[in-house]
C-alpha cells in the first residue's frame, strides 16, 4: 500500500469515527434527551388462592371412578357447609394416569416394574378462591385461611400442586412452599398513579440533564412502556415451560386462561410497578429582549 492510498484510509477512518456517532444518533432517535422513568403505587390484595388436589386409584377404572366421585363431591360439601359468600371452589383439568412413581433424569431413578394389574389414577386440581380480603385484618385473615386449610384436609384434600415434577429440584412441586396465593388484580386504578408517578421521574431525570448540559427540556416526544404490571412473566412460570420443553413435564397445563394480576406469596402491600422510556425535545431558545433592531439602509422609516 502507498503512502497516498495509506492516507486516503486514515482520512476516511477518522471521518466515520467523527460523523459516524451524530449521524446514528439521528437515526436512532436519541436526540434530545431519552431517559426511563419509573413510577409505583400499592395496595394490599383482594383475593387469595389455595391449590388443592382429590384423587383416586384402583385398578379397575370403574371403582377409580367412584372413588374419585365421592372424593370430589366430600370436599365440594365440606366447603359449601362454611356458607362463606366470598369463598368459591373451581375446577381445573382432569387427568387420567397410572399411580405409581415419576422419573427423575438427575438421580436416574426408574419406577418399580408393574407386576400385576395398572392402577388408573384419576385426579383434578381445584382452587379455592376467596374474594374481598383486603378489608379484613390480620388476625381476621389468619383464621380465615386456617379455617380453609383445615376443612380441605379434613375432606381428605392435598394441599398444594403435590403432583407436578420439577427435575431441576429433584423433587415435586415448583419451589415455593406457600400453600396460599395473595393476589392483585383490581388495580386499574393503581396503574393509572404508577404512569403519572413514572412521567414525572421522567421529566425529572431529563431536567436534571438539561441542566447540566446548559439547555432546557422540550416537550414529550416519544414514550415506549418497558415495564407494565401483570404482564411479565414470573421466573417460576419461565422455569416450568423450560422444564415442559426439556423434559415433557407437565408444567401447569391445567391452568385457566392467564388474565391480568399480580401474584404475592405473602400477605402486604403489592407494588403495581411501571417503567417508560421518555423522549423530551430540546427546548428552542428563548429570543433575547435586549436585542436591538437594526434599520435598514437607506434611512427608511
Amino acid at each position: 500500500m502507498t503512502r497516498s492510498n495509506l492516507a486516503v484510509v486514515t482520512v476516511s477512518l477518522l471521518t466515520l469515527l467523527v460523523a459516524g456517532p451524530a449521524r446514528a444518533q439521528v437515526a436512532d432517535g436519541l436526540d434530545g434527551f431519552t431517559v426511563t422513568g419509573k413510577g409505583t403505587a400499592s395496595a394490599l390484595p383482594n383475593r387469595l388462592e389455595i391449590d388443592l388436589e382429590v384423587s383416586a386409584a384402583s385398578e379397575l377404572s370403574a371403582d377409580a371412578i367412584v372413588k374419585y366421585r365421592d372424593a370430589k363431591k366430600r370436599l365440594e360439601d365440606a366447603f359449601a357447609t362454611l356458607k362463606l359468600p366470598n369463598v368459591a371452589v373451581e375446577e381445573r383439568a382432569l387427568a387420567v394416569d397410572q399411580k405409581g412413581q415419576a422419573y427423575s433424569p438427575y438421580y436416574m431413578e426408574m419406577p418399580a416394574a408393574n407386576k400385576g394389574k395398572v392402577e388408573v389414577q384419576l385426579s383434578r386440581k381445584l382452587v379455592v378462591s376467596c374474594k374481598d380480603i383486603g378489608k379484613l385484618d390480620e388476625e381476621s385473615l389468619l383464621q380465615l385461611v386456617a379455617r380453609l386449610l383445615d376443612v380441605a384436609q379434613d375432606a381428605g384434600a392435598k394441599i398444594g400442586n403435590a403432583t407436578e415434577y420439577n427435575p431441576y429440584y429433584g423433587r415435586y412441586g415448583n419451589g415455593s412452599n406457600a400453600l396460599v396465593r395473595f393476589i392483585l388484580d383490581d388495580f386499574d386504578a393503581l396503574q393509572e398513579k404508577a404512569y403519572e408517578a413514572a412521567i414525572v421521574d421522567a421529566k425529572a431525570r431529563a431536567t436534571r440533564l438539561a441542566k447540566l448540559s446548559g439547555t432546557a427540556v422540550g416537550r414529550v416526544a416519544g414514550v415506549r412502556e418497558l415495564k407494565v404490571p401483570g404482564d411479565n412473566v414470573s421466573p417460576q412460570s419461565l422455569m416450568q415451560t423450560i422444564v415442559a420443553y426439556e423434559y415433557g413435564v407437565n408444567a401447569g397445563q391445567d391452568k385457566e386462561a392467564p388474565h391480568k394480576e399480580i401474584t404475592s406469596d405473602k400477605f402486604q402491600k403489592i407494588p403495581v410497578e411501571v417503567a417508560l422510556q421518555v423522549r423530551f425535545e430540546v427546548a428552542a431558545a428563548a429570543p433575547n429582549p435586549k436585542a436591538t433592531t437594526t434599520k435598514p439602509a437607506g434611512g427608511g422609516q
